[in-house]
């Protein structure tokens, strides 16, 4: 066991060696590999923070429901009892159109204007909110208040939302292919810087297996080299989504008090680290098996 965690050691100082004299290539390359996995985590955060935004908002979904002008008191009482007894809503609130009309003079900028009309051209509303404000429910429960008498129509204020929440779901798998792409190009980018220094140490290579060297000490100091590029790669991926985030923040936050909002772009720093770190270190890794066990085929 030490014998082998030995080996293990120097085959690790023999790679930071080299790295520290040849700097200036490792630095461009862990630049590369930490720019290349910054892009795909910070869109993924971002569309992240866009799908809580969208939770939030659905949290107060209304589905609106408006009657019509000759509609009776009987139609409205018999509505008034067919919401209350319904088990998919949370709760309605029932709005006139005197009390809409008095409210929309209030509210604009005009209300002589509203006031010199020759009847009010509000109707009587219901506003509900529901229990389930999946689409198929809000589907369903539109459709049986649309069949109600003195129903005229029934509005989902979130179907803009929904619609919203597609586009992003599809910019969720854009994000993954993206990824895996930028991935695949990782991969061959270390693969070959891998394949030049295996070419570079061409000699010592081959003197190390005429003394009899195994295929795994020499594999060795590569692998090592291969998940150490992956490492400093994912730690300048860290360091600049931080950044990102951080200037990004500075521009919602001052956006988001615009709107009496308290919103900023909300990551799980540890967890987020962790994967990506773990992601690019096995990209190191593999990049450079894929390197080794190229160059064993063409021996």
């Amino acid at each position: 066991m030490h014998k082998w965690l030995n080996q293990h050691q120097q085959a690790a100082m023999l790679v930071i060696d080299r790295l520290r004299k040849q700097w200036l290539s490792t630095v461009l390359i862990i630049t590369v590999i930490g720019v290349t996995l910054a892009i795909p985590s910070l869109i993924y955060v971002i569309l992240q923070n866009a799908n809580t935004l969208i939770h939030d908002v659905k949290q107060d979904t209304q589905m609106s429901v408006f009657l019509q002008k000759e509609a009776s008191q009987a139609n409205t009482d018999a509505i008034k009892t067919h919401l209350s007894k319904q088990a998919d809503i949370a709760e309605f609130t029932f709005v006139p159109k005197e009390a809409a009309l008095k409210q929309l003079m209030e509210t604009t900028n005009n209300p002589e204007l509203i006031a010199s009309l020759n009847q009010n051209p509000l109707p009587h509303a219901f506003f509900i909110t529901p229990k389930s404000l999946q689409q198929e429910a809000m589907a369903t429960l539109k459709t049986s208040l649309q069949d109600l008498d003195g129903v005229a129509e029934v509005v989902i204020d979130s179907a803009w939302v929904n619609r919203l929440n597609s586009i992003l779901n599809i910019g969720s798998k854009a994000v993954w292919i993206f990824g895996c792409l930028l991935g695949f190009a990782l991969i061959a980018v270390i693969s070959n810087t891998i394949r030049m220094q295996i070419l570079t140490h061409k000699e010592e290579i081959e003197v190390s297996e005429l003394f009899g060297a195994t295929q795994s000490f020499i594999r060795r100091p590569f692998l090592y080299l291969g998940t150490l590029y992956g490492l400093g790669g994912g730690i300048i991926a860290c360091l600049l989504l931080w950044f990102i985030l951080y200037l990004f923040n500075l521009s919602v936050v001052q956006l988001a008090r615009e709107y009496a909002s308290d919103f900023t772009l909300q990551i799980n720093f540890s967890a987020t680290y962790l994967y990506m770190l773990a992601l690019s270190i096995i990209i190191g890794w593999l990049a450079a098996y894929l390197a080794i066990t190229l160059r064993t085929k063409s021996a």
